[in-house]
């Protein structure tokens, strides 16, 4: 009896989702925004790495000010916050996004996510150049 209503939960489980990535992936803006999001992401984890190499042991400027100077000093395992924050915004931005499937303005919600998505994966990647410049050119 119990091995039936799990599977039952399973199987409807499986149906939902195999619904919501049917309606994302239909929507052909969802793909183009998608596989600007991945492209970036992945160009922000190899920089990530080029950064940490090249820093070896030395420590990471994290923070520069232009008043005051260096305001703050890390670990260089710090420089991969930054792509870790990108995935989770994309991650968290694709969980959100399956709640208005349903919705009658579901392209609108989705192009919008989609925008936000992009928008994010080129702030980590600024951030990156960001900490690039401060660690090596300044």
């Amino acid at each position: 009896m119990a091995y039936s209503f799990i599977y039952s939960r399973w199987y409807a489980l499986k149906r939902r989702l195999s619904f919501i990535l049917t309606k994302y992936w239909r929507y052909q803006p969802n793909r183009l925004y998608l596989l600007i999001s991945v492209i970036m992401q992945v160009l922000i984890w190899i920089f990530a790495y080029q950064i940490y190499i090249s820093l070896g042991n030395d420590l990471l400027v994290a923070h520069y000010n232009v008043d005051f100077g260096i305001d703050a000093i890390g670990n260089p395992k710090q420089i991969f916050n930054i792509p870790l924050l990108a995935l989770g915004a994309l991650i968290l931005n694709g969980f959100v996004l399956s709640f208005f499937t349903k919705r009658l303005n579901f392209n609108f919600l989705t192009n919008a996510a989609g925008i936000t998505g992009v928008m994010v994966q080129l702030l980590a990647a600024l951030a990156l150049m960001s900490l690039y410049l401060i660690n090596f050119l300044a």
